[in-house]
């Protein structure tokens, strides 16, 4: 009888072995939140008031392409040798299913934060939303490339089906670039009362300046790795297993 209690232990143990690691392999390669527009994140509102001169109360409202925004700072990135990117994020007073909002990022440079100055500016960067919202969540990684890499993701629901895509952007030398497009997100259970399907998708693991993998879970399980190509940008390997809206 003892004897089979000890070859149930082991079973177990290695049951619990197999399983642990398969958890393990799910989560996140970098921690991606919700935006908090109603929060004001430590240090920024320095590096905001050089961004955005006419700033009151770290908010500014600026036109862009005759559409009214309202920004408000989302966090700072280090660039190293006393340089910082301020993430910004800008509603847009329209608020119609076409009218997306922005995604800013400004290049400070000093060491102090009363001695910041801008040296440059990008109004329209990364993945925002529709009904006038910009990115619903965010990051930042230094795992992927050789600089700071800001995750920004978005999307919205059309006809009852959600989709929503990530965008990497690497905060290079010269200005910010689009290095990945990846759709993050899916559910069809709005429009559709059988064969549902929903997807949802994280970064799960990175070999640095060559690869990423992306993960899903939801109905069903499965991962995509996007490799980086000859112009430095990454991209999927066949096609996505992921549907669109």
């Amino acid at each position: 009888m003892r004897s089979k209690q000890i070859a149930g232990a082991f079973v177990a143990g290695l049951t619990m072995l197999a399983v642990v690691p398969a958890a393990l392999a799910q989560q996140p390669l970098f921690p991606v939140v919700d935006v908090n527009r109603d929060t004001v994140p430590a240090g920024t509102p320095a590096a905001f008031e050089k961004a955005f001169p006419a700033a009151q109360r770290n908010s500014a409202k600026v036109e862009v392409q005759e559409n009214a925004y309202e920004f408000v700072p989302l966090t700072l990135i280090p660039l190293g040798e006393d340089k910082t990117a301020l993430i910004s994020t800008g509603a847009n007073e329209c608020t119609g299913q076409a009218c997306a909002g922005l995604n800013s990022v400004h290049y400070l440079s000093g060491p102090e934060r009363a001695d910041y100055s801008v040296t440059g500016e990008w109004l329209d960067v990364g993945m925002t939303g529709v009904v006038g919202n910009p990115a619903s969540r965010w990051g930042w990684t230094d795992a992927i490339a050789d600089v700071p890499v800001l995750y920004t993701q978005g999307g919205g629901v059309w006809q009852g089906y959600a989709c929503d895509k990530a965008v990497l952007t690497a905060l290079a030398a010269d200005g910010p670039t689009e290095i990945a497009v990846i759709p993050i997100g899916y559910s069809n259970g709005g429009a559709v009362e059988d064969g549902v399907i929903n997807l949802d998708g994280q970064i799960t693991a990175a070999e640095k300046g060559k690869s990423f993998t992306v993960t899903y879970t939801g109905t069903d399980s499965f991962s995509e790795t996007y490799v980086r190509q000859a112009d430095g940008k990454y991209a999927l390997q066949g096609a996505t297993k992921v549907p669109s809206c």
